[in-house]
């Protein structure tokens, strides 16, 4: 039976009208608002043909908020899933926008395309582009790194180019600018700019294939939602009498767009509740959203403001470091831009005869770890950790949160050695990667077989996927290929020219069996060069029948197959280092394997007691765990804009350092609202902001990652790669000195 909190019973006590609430993590607000959503529904302010309408960030909050409310609508006496409507916003678009298709031009038959689509269609734009301006990517690159004949220079300036491209058409649409709007614009201030150019030039290619395909993306759905009910007031009035109530969480994570829809929809003198916490607003970097939406709502006059303070999840050691990381943003960040990242409220335990008390306090659990450590002995001293407390805890929960992907899989690979349990809740899992880069390391070889590097990779993987030999002969077969002058007499033996006839026997160790190897491995290298002329996708599939025996590995090589066709329908000038180059993306965690894990639906980490849990910072929100270790805290992912600190943005082989999308978005921005000041700012201008604006957004990243703890908490961090182009020594971000520093004069050394 839920017993609310005095602050969750004001809540609940909503009188009507508008109503903000700032909750602070772990305060049960979906539980509050899932109560007050049946409340009014028990207290007959619904009518038969009438929903309360609660509207949420992702899918799997869905489900969460339809069970609740069920719950509490039977211990009400009512029937359940009856008078309500639990929607994620681009969820409540659609449902506008398929109603009504003819306010926007739209076929009754649209098509809503996903994520992996739309990336594909975004990437065949810009391998246009960039074909076709090589000029402008000399022009806008160092000198020293216009070597354009190396690899990792053309892919680092597509993914560059990419994400540009894939900003600027989100920002445009957020605008409700489409190409020609832009164009036009341009004209009428007589301005002009590259980087506008390009941004319209693969706008344009973007939109005209979407219309190919009678298809819209997820930005679409916002913005044609909101053009509909514009132009039709009466369709508007049915919308507002269908969802008299609107309640909606997560709004620190709306966009302008989105909140003017829901505005719309609830009217001057609608009720609408918006729950939030402006604190953990994480997805600006990847989004159009940004906290300022809900802390200007918040201050409306004819808003009530609420707050949810009170929280159960952590003890008061971790409660107390996150109300510390509050407090000194907002009074000695270094940087006064960044001041405002943070706000309150403060976490306040909960109150005495609480059915959710907070944990025993272990202050002796919280752990600054202040040794310099490489990016490599990083993750190996937390496995060591790892190794000594599990035994001992098989009955807690664990986390190890990354700022990205491709950490969080080398983590599992070190995990997986040791025989450590682990879950991994990352873009793929280590099955899809391991397949996805034998794969590609078959196709590289293919696309150039005189590469030793290449033949050497796919042999390595190939024999342990084989389990040809042990890793000492592997090794030593490896050394033997480095070893051959001349690969075509390995590969393409004749009579008196066959490399492996050449191998002295009696200085190689067990020669029978490095022989027997390599002559299968050659054997089957000649069968799948043979197999070059098939369409990729039946090329894939013949590779992944002669290495994979397993049905799921199986499986996903059709997945890849497929994957791979829609790719070479996009770009039918591709060759296989391309394909190549797409599977090894999949393999480094870079990019997402869509369509083959089902939905998420939510994901409950007391079910998995005794794992260690491998995530995200980002992925991590709204979980909880009883021990939590905070990784890479340093001034790259965490930069606080000092001098010093190292964006991810802003790209080495730049002319400049600088921000080129933050640029390009602000310049967009600039002509689309008419702002000759900001369209003739002085470049560099919009770079700072944008470095105030992520050193704001990682802040907030931190306290999330924080407030996850429970009651046994990590902090590490670590100097980079220093191997890596340009790449100096990190050093710990400058929050975590602060936490590290407030902690020592709070606490005696343990």
């Amino acid at each position: 039976m839920f017993k609310p909190r005095p602050r969750q019973q004001e809540v609940i006590n909503y009188p009507g009208g508008k109503m903000g609430v700032s909750a602070v993590p772990g305060s049960g607000k979906t539980q509050t608002l899932s109560y007050l959503a049946a409340k009014i529904l028990a207290s007959s302010h619904i009518k038969d043909d009438q929903e309360v309408l609660i509207v949420t960030l992702v899918n799997s909050a869905v489900n969460n908020f339809s069970q609740r409310i069920g719950s509490f609508m039977q211990s009400f006496g009512l029937l359940p899933n009856v008078g309500y409507r639990v929607r994620t916003l681009h969820g409540v678009a659609h449902d506008i926008v398929r109603e009504r298709p003819d306010l926007v031009g739209l076929d009754t038959q649209f098509q809503i395309i996903d994520e992996r689509e739309s990336n594909q269609i975004l990437n065949a734009a810009v391998d246009s582009w960039m074909k076709q301006n090589p000029e402008l990517i000399r022009e806008w690159s160092s000198e020293a790194d216009q070597n354009r004949n190396d690899p990792n220079f053309y892919s680092g300036w597509q993914r560059s180019i990419s994400s540009i491209a894939a900003n600027f058409i989100r920002q445009a649409k957020d605008l409700q600018a489409s190409p020609n709007d832009i164009s036009l614009r341009l004209q009428e201030m007589k301005y002009q700019h590259p980087l506008i150019n390009f941004g319209i030039t693969i706008y344009q290619d973007y939109q005209r294939a979407l219309q190919y395909r009678s298809a819209v993306d997820f930005d679409d759905l916002i913005r044609f939602a909101l053009q509909a009910i514009h132009i039709d007031p009466d369709y508007l009035a049915r919308l507002r009498y269908r969802w008299p109530y609107i309640l909606e969480d997560e709004s620190q994570d709306s966009s302008k767009l989105q909140e003017e829809i829901i505005r719309n929809i609830s009217g001057p003198d609608g009720n609408w509740v918006r729950v939030g916490d402006p604190n953990q607003a994480i997805y600006e970097t990847f989004t159009t959203a940004s906290p300022e939406f809900l802390k200007a709502f918040l201050a409306e006059p004819d808003v009530i403001e609420k707050a949810l303070p009170n929280s159960g999840r952590s003890s008061a050691s971790i409660i107390s470091l996150a109300n510390e990381l509050i407090r000194w943003c907002i009074e000695d960040h270094p940087v006064e831009a960044v001041r405002n990242a943070l706000t309150p409220p403060y976490i306040l335990p909960t109150p005495p005869g609480d059915p959710q008390p907070n944990p025993i306090d272990r202050p002796d659990m919280i752990f600054f770890y202040d040794k310099k450590l490489s990016a490599d002995k990083e993750i190996s001293t937390i496995v060591s950790s790892l190794k000594k407390w599990l035994p001992n805890n098989q009955d807690k929960t664990v986390a190890v949160l990354v700022p990205r992907n491709e950490r969080g899989a080398k983590i599992v690979e070190q995990l997986q050695h040791h025989q450590l349990p682990y879950l991994e809740m990352l873009q793929t899992s280590l099955p899809t990667r391991q397949t996805a880069a034998i794969l590609s390391a078959a196709l590289q070889f293919l696309g150039n077989p005189t590469n030793t590097n290449h033949l050497i990779n796919l042999y390595d993987l190939f024999d342990r996927q084989m389990n040809l030999t042990n890793q000492k002969l592997r090794k030593i077969i490896v050394q033997l290929l480095r070893s051959c002058t001349y690969l075509e007499q390995y590969l393409y033996p004749l009579p008196d020219q066959d490399w492996l006839s050449s191998l002295p026997q009696e200085s190689i160790v067990e020669f029978d069996k490095v022989i027997e190897a390599l002559i299968h491995f050659r054997s089957t290298l000649s069968l799948w060069q043979k197999a070059t002329e098939l369409p990729i996708n039946q090329l894939l599939i013949t590779i992944g029948q002669d290495i994979f025996t397993k049905q799921s590995e199986l499986a996903l090589t059709h997945k890849l197959a497929l994957m791979l066709e829609q790719a070479n329908h996009n770009h039918p000038d591709w060759m296989l280092l391309q394909f190549a180059d797409e599977l090894e993306l999949i393999a480094q965690n870079r990019r997402k394997m869509f369509g083959f894990v089902e939905e998420d639906n939510g994901f409950d980490p007391e079910a998995h007691k005794g794992k260690v849990v491998i995530t995200t910072y980002h992925k991590s929100k709204g979980l909880e765990w009883d021990r939590v270790y905070l990784l890479s805290i340093n001034n790259y992912d965490f930069p606080s804009a000092l001098p010093g600190d190292e964006f991810m943005s802003e790209k080495y082989f730049y002319k400049n350092p600088i921000n080129l999308e933050a640029e390009t978005l602000a310049k967009l921005k600039a002509l689309i609202n008419q702002d000759i000041e900001g369209l003739f700012m002085e470049e560099g201008y919009a770079t700072q902001q944008s470095r105030y604006e992520y050193a704001a957004e990682r802040i907030r990243l931190l306290y999330v990652g924080i407030t996850r703890a429970k009651q046994e908490l990590v902090l590490t961090w670590n100097t980079g790669n220093t191997h890596f182009k340009r790449q100096i020594p990190l050093s710990a971000s400058i929050p975590y000195k602060a936490l590290q520093a407030f902690w020592e004069e709070t606490h005696e050394p343990a």
